[in-house]
């Protein structure tokens, strides 16, 4: 399947909505924010917008993109993740495999540092 993006303005829109789907504090539909198929979606949005703006020459813009994509303990979204977990049971009978797979997925397209993935795994 392919999906037609006329432009990157428009493929700007498409992540703007993916990232509001994903981590709207009262979502609409709970089930998209760590869905592996919106993450996976996310993901390959925000690939194609660091690889346009490559192509186009604008390997700042690229940069910046790359940048935004780190998440540290500031960020709202990993805030929302803190909160989503913190009232989830599942949670708290998910193996560490399994919640690793869960925070990649919650936080697409964003990646988080390394230690807080090990921290939040651990409960910590």
């Amino acid at each position: 399947m392919k999906l037609q993006i006329e432009s990157y303005h428009e493929l700007v829109a498409l992540h703007k909505s993916l990232m509001s789907a994903k981590f709207d504090p009262d979502p609409y539909i709970p089930e998209l924010q760590g869905s592996p198929f919106t993450s996976s979606l996310a993901f390959n949005v925000f690939d194609l917008l660091v690889e346009t703006c490559r192509s186009d020459g604008n390997l700042h813009l690229a940069n910046e993109w790359l940048d935004w994509q780190k998440a540290d303990e500031s960020r709202r979204e990993f805030k929302l993740l803190i909160k989503k977990i913190d009232n989830d049971p599942w949670w708290q009978k998910a193996n560490k495999n399994e919640r690793e797979k869960y925070l990649k997925e919650f936080m697409s397209p964003l990646i988080l540092e390394k230690h807080l993935v090990a921290q939040t795994v651990r409960g910590a």
